[in-house]
């Protein structure tokens, strides 16, 4: 196994291993529309390390972005790293690949000065759960929505962050107000915008779809980074299905 910086279109349309071999078909829906958000914003606003087999095949990832262009719900200070996610696929799981690659990204990071590295680890078994980040000397500084705000020191033993409050206003000129903020970094997240995108035809004018670029300036506007919401609700982290958006909204028509 070797570990390569991501670094050219090419390589970002090689981009996450999880979907790939994903135990649920449609989040595969998604890859392709997140592997141009990944192209476009390789760079500016994702980094990432790819994990490679001896054939060359991409195993493993982990992506992050520095604090100033991470696309987060934080007011961070600069010359921090925001580690979005990390992955390596089920049967390259327990040979050292993960450990390769946060070694590599912070071998990277401490030849760029970076002071340190941030990252939520979550509540949810086999992904990303908080005591992974433990066992790495992470320490937990924070609660987040995802569970854990973790810190790992570089050159600087503490960070300022400061978590950015959600502003999601419900706008009138529909029965139902579908806010779509980001949600497409995530193979998991653009197969549900493809998903919402379809059932809300269905409903036809009582359904409006608004769909925000992830951007610093939608997080300035409304407190988000990535997410779905319904009438100013959240909704829908993880995978969904066609029949679940189909549910969600008509509980709202139905004032449920």
């Amino acid at each position: 196994m070797q570990i390569r910086r991501v670094q050219t279109t090419g390589d970002a349309w090689r981009a996450y291993p999880c979907a790939t071999e994903s135990p649920v078909p449609f989040w595969a829906d998604g890859l392709s529309l997140s592997r141009a958000w990944f192209a476009e914003n390789l760079g500016r606003h994702i980094e990432g390390f790819h994990l490679e087999d001896d054939n060359g095949n991409v195993i493993g990832h982990i992506y992050w972005a520095p604090s100033t262009q991470a696309l987060v719900p934080y007011e961070i200070e600069d010359g921090v790293a925001y580690i979005y996610c990390d992955w390596v696929q089920y049967p390259h799981q327990g040979k050292g690949g993960m450990r390769l690659l946060f070694q590599g990204l912070v071998e990277f990071l401490r030849s760029q000065d970076y002071k340190g590295v941030l990252v939520d680890g979550t509540e949810y078994e086999g992904y990303m759960h908080y005591r992974h980040f433990l066992k790495r000397d992470f320490q937990v500084i924070g609660e987040s929505d995802r569970g854990k705000l973790l810190y790992y020191p570089l050159s600087q033993p503490s960070v300022m962050v400061r978590p950015i409050a959600a502003r999601i206003p419900r706008e009138a000129g529909a029965e139902v107000d579908v806010l779509i903020i980001g949600s497409r970094f995530c193979p998991v997240g653009a197969s549900a915008v493809l998903g919402i995108r379809k059932v809300a035809r269905e409903f036809g004018e009582r359904v409006r779809v608004r769909e925000v670029p992830a951007s610093r300036d939608a997080i300035a506007r409304y407190g988000v980074a990535d997410g779905i919401f319904i009438n100013g609700k959240p909704k829908f982290f993880g995978p969904v299905r066609e029949d679940q958006v189909r549910q969600a909204i008509q509980e709202e028509l139905h004032g449920r």
